[in-house]
C-alpha cells in the first residue's frame, strides 16, 4: 500500500492588504441589497459572504470574486423595498 502525501499550502506571509472603509461600505451595501434582490438561501448567502469579507477588512484572494460579486449585486436593481430593520 502507497501513501499519497499531498503538498503543504504555501506559508501564511501576513501581507494581506487592508482594505480602504470606502470600499469596506461599499461590500456591506452589497450585502444589503442581496437580501432584497436574492430573496430566500441564496440572498442570505450572499449577505454572510460580503458582510464576512467587509467586516474582516482585509484584501484576502487575488482573485476578484468579491469586488466582481460586489459589482453585480449593487448594478441589479430591486423591485421590493427595504424592509426595515435591515
Amino acid at each position: 500500500m502507497t501513501i499519497k502525501l499531498f503538498p503543504s499550502p504555501p506559508p501564511i506571509q501576513g501581507n494581506a492588504t487592508a482594505m480602504p472603509m470606502h470600499e469596506r461600505t461599499g461590500v456591506r451595501a452589497a450585502a444589503a441589497h442581496a437580501r432584497r434582490i436574492y430573496p430566500g438561501p441564496l440572498g442570505e448567502l450572499v449577505f454572510r459572504e460580503l458582510r464576512a469579507y467587509a467586516d474582516f477588512g482585509y484584501r484576502i484572494a487575488d482573485d476578484g470574486l468579491i469586488p466582481r460579486l460586489t459589482t453585480a449585486v449593487l448594478a441589479t436593481r430591486s423591485d421590493r423595498p427595504a424592509e426595515p430593520g435591515r
